[in-house]
């Protein structure tokens, strides 16, 4: 939106230097040396920018901290007084910014609110908590109260809160230009790999049942149907070492390959992107995948719906449909897919304009934002 010609502020939260290396992961702390304020993290997410040098865009932080217990980032301070005034405020996930502070008015700082849900709450709750199943009810309600209390309207990428008030669907998802310059480059080795926070939550105990059935499936075929069903594993985080334990304990081998800081290099050879996960809606890592004209397989749910017209986009309701969807991947090619263009930056920046001068009525020029 800068870019455009918009006065944009992106507003971050900053961490704690001594926090950085769980968050970050050792190979960016180490690269780079941390971020001992922020203005030089400012300076390193400006460098990676397709276009470093776009002086309309403000970059601000608000003093925020990360809680293990939840596995969240949360201000620390009041919101609010830390804006400058503006025509269109954007927050996103709007519940999560105000779980700790839900009296903060934004209303008094920009003269419309919006909200983007990008996270299914409710899942997490009930993944982090299956014997306290009213629990992620009682956080679905207060999430909906501090979303339609915050925000005059909300985007939802999938729709997993039914019925919340002046709520759209759209895609607004869009993934960097890296990304499409590799597409077509995976190699013809039967690769799979995932990327993502290494955490139950992110779907590995899914992944890991689904390759293990699918090995033991294969157990009396030929050696060509029952080939190593290995996958590679980008990512960090808690549950590492209780996953690799239980691959190990199924018979499926993760390969851990640490933290990507060139993701649209590293996943370049790849043929076949696995999301097991239910916990994002329109996860960017899909997104990237299909970007790059790899095949995707994911489950059928409503976090994965605006994925389901895309070509490479493989989806199933069953372990057998996984199967299915995995035997057609590793034996066929992805092909070139017209909405491939539709995960740019450039299409998520029409669509989301689009959609405020539809809410604001006027089509007259843009302010801040």
């Amino acid at each position: 939106m800068a870019q455009r010609g918009l006065d944009v502020c992106l507003y971050l939260p900053w961490i704690p230097p001594k926090q950085q290396l769980r968050l970050f992961g050792d190979a960016e702390c180490r690269d780079n040396g941390g971020f001992p304020t922020p203005s030089a993290q400012a300076s390193y997410i400006r460098s990676q920018l397709p276009q470093p040098a776009c002086p309309r865009l403000l970059i601000e932080f608000y003093p925020a901290r990360y809680w293990d217990a939840l596995g969240s980032i949360l201000p620390t301070v009041g919101l609010p007084k830390r804006l400058r005034p503006c025509d269109w405020l954007i927050l996103e996930e709007p519940e999560h910014l105000n779980w700790a502070q839900p009296w903060n008015r934004y209303r008094e700082r920009a003269a419309r609110v919006t909200g983007i849900v990008l996270t299914n709450y409710r899942y997490y709750c009930e993944q982090a908590l299956p014997r306290l199943p009213r629990v992620a009810g009682w956080l679905e309600r207060y999430n909906r109260w501090l979303i339609e209390h915050r925000c005059d309207d909300v985007i939802l990428l999938a729709d997993i809160l039914p019925d919340l008030a002046k709520a759209q669907r759209l895609l607004i998802s869009g993934i960097h230009p890296a990304f499409f310059d590799h597409a077509g480059q995976a190699d013809n080795r039967q690769n799979l790999y995932f990327m993502g926070k290494l955490i139950w939550e992110k779907g590995f105990r899914e992944l890991i049942d689904l390759l293990a059935d699918g090995v033991n499936h294969c157990a009396d075929q030929s050696a060509d149907q029952s080939a190593d069903r290995s996958i590679d594993v980008f990512g960090i985080g808690r549950d590492r070492a209780a996953i690799a334990d239980y691959a190990r304990a199924r018979g499926v081998q993760l390969n851990f390959r640490g933290l990507s800081t060139a993701p649209a290099a590293d996943i370049a050879r790849y043929r076949v992107f696995i999301n097991a996960s239910k916990s994002e809606m329109l996860c960017t890592t899909t997104a990237e995948a299909l970007g790059q004209r790899k095949f995707v397989i994911l489950p059928r749910d409503p976090s994965n719906e605006l994925f389901y017209p895309f070509q490479n986009a493989l989806c199933y309701s069953s372990p057998e449909e996984f199967q299915a969807c995995l035997r057609h991947a590793l034996s066929h090619q992805p092909v070139a897919d017209p909405l491939e263009a539709s995960l740019s930056w450039d299409a998520a920046v029409d669509r989301l304009l689009d959609y405020y001068e539809r809410g604001s009525g006027r089509n007259d020029e843009r302010g801040q934002m």
